[in-house]
């Protein structure tokens, strides 16, 4: 297959990466947000713990069941339509969220949000095959993970600010006023190479699509991303919550401390995904096991931290191995799976890790009003997810060279 991304001039894949990159920060800031803004939400609602996690988990599952759809779209036609459509939807309905009033109305606004969102990542998972050559692909798989993580960063200290200072109603009008710029952007500026599709399409009904669904490869992935999913969101939903009502700190306070761990993850991430294209290539299952026992261990000592400081120091540490987790159980399909079918394998990839974000949040939620408020059975249940990711990380292998799902060229 040719090399069709070289066509473009460097400049131009910047540019075109560029608008990518500000996409995802859009989907990040509504996502991240809300995490905060649930603190006053759920006042302002009178909401339990248990249904503040299915305002999170609803946007979860929409995501989860397109992000199989997705992947076949993009696959067909390409990754521009699909990320357009995405972003337009998490703009408009982010500013719509502002507008509530009732229980039922978030539900129903945040199921329809994550619709979008389930488009964004297949969409790009497409975009960096289209755009980059294999051994730059890592990179740049973890600078939109960086952007969802400076989304998260902005998100949490900007949220407190703005949600203290205007309401949780100004926050989420602002975000997506600025999201349906990002869009008019992507619809006039963003153009990735076209007759990728025309190949695509020639090729996907042959043997690889017959294959992905008996592969071992697949499932092994899908089960480590939907296990580290799970402790990724089901941590970052319930952290700004866990810091006000553990530690007794305001909307600020938790906006400003709950940063600093994001921006840790955001360094790992950059870190980790120049390190799986240049000295750890081949070496992903050795950064998931030591990420997975770090942040398990992590978790542990936070929850038992007697200071706030000890306890963001542990939150910090986790999102280290956090990141490493999912840039390198990510940057494996990126890798080498087969440009014919990549959207499929991720769209299976991004729907373990949308019903991971459903049901964490969740049941999290659930445990905590279980246990009467303590947050303790919740955190075992990340951990238990963590000792999946080591399990299935000692038993991972890459496929041989004839299996027509990897491309060794």
């Amino acid at each position: 297959m040719s090399e069709l991304h070289t066509q473009l001039s460097v400049g131009k894949r910047n540019f075109i990466f560029s608008l990518l990159f500000l996409a995802w920060l859009v989907d990040s800031l509504t996502l991240f947000g809300m995490n905060v803004a649930i603190i006053p939400i759920s006042k302002e609602l009178h909401l339990t713990q248990t249904q503040s996690g299915l305002v999170i988990s609803s946007f979860w599952l929409s995501s989860a069941l397109m992000t199989l759809l997705a992947g076949w779209a993009s696959d067909k036609f390409g990754s521009r339509k699909i990320i357009v459509i995405a972003v337009f939807m998490i703009s408009l309905f982010s500013l719509l969220t502002g507008m509530i009033g009732s229980f039922m109305a978030i539900l129903a606004i945040r199921f329809i949000l994550g619709l979008g969102d389930g488009g964004l990542p297949t969409g790009s998972g497409v975009a960096i095959t289209e755009i980059f050559k294999k051994d730059v692909r890592a990179r740049a798989k973890s600078m939109l993970l960086a952007a969802q993580l400076i989304g998260g960063v902005l998100a949490l200290y900007l949220a407190g600010l703005i949600a203290d200072t205007w309401g949780w109603r100004t926050m989420f009008y602002i975000i997506g006023g600025v999201g349906l710029i990002v869009t008019l952007l992507l619809f006039k500026f963003y153009n990735p190479p076209k007759l990728i599709k025309q190949q695509v399409a020639e090729t996907s009904n042959g043997r690889p699509m017959k294959e992905l669904y008996k592969s071992s490869f697949l499932w092994m992935l899908v089960v480590m991303y939907f296990c580290s999913s799970t402790v990724h969101w089901g941590f970052s939903s319930w952290l700004p919550s866990y810091l006000e009502q553990t530690r007794n700190l305001n909307l600020r306070e938790v906006g400003s401390l709950a940063m600093i761990p994001q921006a840790c993850g955001l360094i790992a991430a950059i870190i980790t995904g120049f390190l799986i294209d240049k000295a750890l290539a081949g070496k992903e299952k050795i950064i998931v096991l030591i990420g997975a026992i770090v942040s398990g261990l992590c978790l542990y000592m936070m929850f038992n931290a007697s200071s706030i400081q000890l306890a963001i120091s542990f939150q910090s540490i986790f999102s280290i191995g956090d990141s490493a987790i999912s840039m390198a159980i990510l940057a494996i399909p990126l890798k080498y799976v087969s440009q014919k079918i990549i959207g499929s394998f991720l769209g299976m990839m991004y729907f373990a890790s949308g019903m991971a974000g459903f049901i964490a949040p969740t049941a999290m939620g659930a445990l905590i009003d279980g246990f009467g408020g303590s947050f303790q059975a919740a955190f075992f249940f990340l951990i238990g997810a963590l000792v999946i990711v080591v399990i299935c990380a000692v038993f991972y292998r890459i496929p041989s060279k004839n299996s027509s799902l990897i491309d060794h060229a």
